[in-house]
């Protein structure tokens, strides 16, 4: 299961209401004249509001260019799933850094499609750091997780680390520093030894 789930940030907009009721109050007890505090009030009250909507409008160019990337990401995706599915298809991408069967080729694949996916969520803020370590120590516990790793972790790196954006560096920097810990750690589960063969498995009786 995904360890990763949105948080709620509510802390901000409670944080806003009580700093703005605090400084109503704060105009009323400091002028005594009630006409000259509810037009101070009214300044106030008048500048928050363009405050808002320059923050409205800067947040609505953020969720536009959140869109935009989502469409790009959502495109890329098929195009990945088409090419999982047709090897011919899958010629078409850059080879493999060494000659490998196209099933595992594939599972590499999926494996940074999931990558992608928790990228994204901590470049939104949706994780923070802890949750992302917990999540890769699991996901570095298995073989192909691992694979994918050593496959593209220095496509990742040279992508993200040494650029402007901070976040992309420190996602990379959590993810290659969760893969050494869990190497130094021991080997990787098999993936062949993930799943058991079917029902007969779980009957003691069945020979």
């Amino acid at each position: 299961m995904d360890a990763m789930l949105p948080r709620k940030p509510l802390f901000p907009a409670i944080l806003a209401v009580t700093l703005l009721l605090v400084l109503l109050a704060s105009v009323f007890r400091l002028i005594e004249n009630r006409t000259q505090a509810f037009s101070a009030a009214s300044v106030l009250i008048s500048g928050i509001a363009l405050a808002g909507v320059a923050i409205s409008l800067t947040l609505q160019g953020q969720q536009t260019k959140a869109a935009r990337d989502e469409r790009d990401r959502s495109t890329h995706r098929q195009m990945i799933y088409l090419t999982m599915g047709d090897r011919a298809l899958a010629e078409c991408l850059e080879p493999p850094n060494s000659p490998m069967p196209f099933e595992r080729y594939r599972q590499i694949i999926f494996a940074n499609l999931i990558m992608g996916r928790w990228y994204a969520a901590y470049q939104l803020g949706d994780v923070d750091d802890s949750t992302l370590r917990y999540t890769l120590e699991r996901h570095f516990r298995g073989e192909i997780g691992r694979l994918h790793w050593e496959y593209g972790g220095h496509d990742w790196l040279r992508g993200a680390i040494g650029g402007n954006r901070r976040r992309a560096a420190a996602f990379a920097k959590i993810v290659e520093k969760s893969y050494e810990a869990a190497v130094n750690a021991g080997p990787a589960m098999p993936a062949a030894d993930y799943f058991t063969n079917g029902e007969a498995d779980l009957d003691p009786q069945n020979p």
